[in-house]
């Protein structure tokens, strides 16, 4: 440079300044270069340390998290602190191996992580590592009311929606492109705690329309009545037009059972008038049984109930202890248990609850010696103890708690309860596992966790 005529190196360096300027313009206003390349401090210049909310002893490096490339961020995922303070619920997310990247408190303060663009955090498995995870102190209820709270986290989305190509909707949560409450994606993907409403969908919906976005009620999310999701909703008027029942009670003829403790006509066969219509779905090599209550207290009552819903049991017992076939074979697969359906035999208990379950004695009979035929027929294991392999007896608690693939789902003991398992499997000369004892019941890869607190 020093060789150049002083005019021409002034020429230089002006154009180079001009240049420099220019490529800094282009790439902050089109969010394919931003999301490449800008830095934390510029995303939210305004942000406090999330170290802040911490206590002295604890260090935020220590929190559980994954290494991520920044471009993989598509989604933001709003959670509620509730009732407790901010210290308190990030204090307990890292206590249970769960952490945010962006918090704000009720004062409309904003706390983050300075590196949360290249951190994937456990917060909602399924959905981590596309996920900014955002809570605000308070219920929705409380922000909703407090102005300047709503005002800061309503800048923080759009700051970052608008930085990181983020799509201002909360319709494609499949897809993981948008903005969704903890509670959608809990919906979607399972991995939660319990099923209270985290996030808040009037407080998503307000922010949403202020920033001139997309809402959409939880019937219009994509594909919200197609198979996928772990807490499933069920369109009844579409179920019934794709109803087209290819097998059982008067369309099929089944085949004669060697299992002793079913009832049969006088010709051996499977009772016809107490089988059901289905859809055939193939074949199975049981290794596994699972049981099931009705939750409805008549048998033919819940036949329908499996017809109208396009679900099928291989068994069912009643009331008063007689149990019936419902399938051609017993090797046919069922569709009453998302995630052992190809494995396990399905038997339907009719019964109101765990409750009427245990008083009617001649059923639960009937049910130990059937449990006691198959088992004996196909080599299965007296024990509830490891679900994942396939190989026992297992409650739909169990199930629903592993995979999930119900419209009823709560993160409780309900079907059909764990005191009426213990029964069955002591009395039949097995072993019972509590669901503290379930194999593996403390990993990340169940429906519903078993943890005391997740954000």
């Amino acid at each position: 440079m020093t060789i150049l005529n002083p005019k021409i190196r002034c020429l230089f360096c002006h154009n180079a300044l001009k240049f420099s300027l220019f490529l800094l313009l282009f790439t902050s206003c089109f969010p394919f270069f931003r999301k490449k390349n800008l830095l934390v401090d510029i995303l939210l210049p305004d942000a406090k340390p999330i170290q802040q909310l911490l206590s002295p002893n604890s260090k935020l490096e220590s929190a559980t998290s994954q290494p991520r490339d920044p471009t993989t961020v598509s989604a933001i995922i709003l959670h509620s602190s509730e009732k407790r303070k901010l210290t308190d619920y990030i204090r307990l997310s890292m206590e249970n191996q769960f952490m945010i990247h962006i918090g704000i408190d009720k004062n409309g303060i904003v706390y983050a992580d300075p590196d949360f663009l290249k951190k994937s955090f456990l917060a909602s498995p399924g959905i981590d590592k596309e996920s900014i995870h955002i809570a605000y102190e308070g219920t929705q209820e409380n922000i909703l009311a407090n102005q300047s709270q709503f005002s800061s986290l309503r800048k923080t989305v759009d700051q970052l929606s608008e930085d990181l190509g983020i799509p201002k909707s909360n319709f494609d949560i499949i897809g993981k492109r948008g903005i969704f409450t903890h509670n959608q994606a809990k919906r979607r993907f399972g991995g939660f705690v319990d099923f209270s409403m985290c996030g808040g969908e009037k407080l998503i919906e307000l922010m949403l329309t202020e920033l001139k976005g997309n809402f959409y009620d939880e019937d219009h999310w994509k594909d919200r009545y197609e198979s996928g999701w772990v807490l499933k909703k069920e369109n009844k008027q579409k179920l019934q037009e794709n109803f087209n029942p290819t097998n059982g009670r008067g369309i099929t003829k089944p085949i004669k059972s060697s299992i002793n403790s079913i009832e049969k006509d006088e010709k051996g066969f499977p009772i016809e008038s107490y089988r059901v219509r289905y859809t055939h779905r193939g074949r199975i090599d049981p290794t596994c049984i699972v049981l099931h209550y009705t939750a409805i207290p008549d048998y033919f009552q819940s036949l329908r109930t499996l017809e109208n819903r396009n679900l099928t049991a291989t068994l069912m017992v009643d009331k008063d202890g007689k149990a019936y076939q419902l399938v051609d074979e017993l090797e046919e697969r069922a569709a009453a248990a998302t995630g052992t359906n190809d494995n396990c035999i399905q038997i339907e208990i009719v019964a109101r609850d765990t409750a009427e379950l245990i008083a009617q004695t001649a059923q639960t009979e009937k049910v130990k010696n059937l449990v006691l035929d198959l088992t004996s027929k196909y080599r299965i294991p007296l024990n509830n103890e490891d679900i994942a392999t396939f190989s026992g007896i297992f409650s739909h608690t169990q199930a629903k708690k592993k995979w999930g693939g119900s419209i009823f789902l709560n993160a409780k003991d309900f079907d059909p309860g764990e005191e009426y398992m213990e029964l069955i499997l002591n009395s039949i000369g097995g072993k019972y596992f509590s669901e503290t004892k379930w194999k593996n019941r403390d990993s990340f890869d169940w429906a519903i966790l078993s943890k005391n607190f997740q954000p």
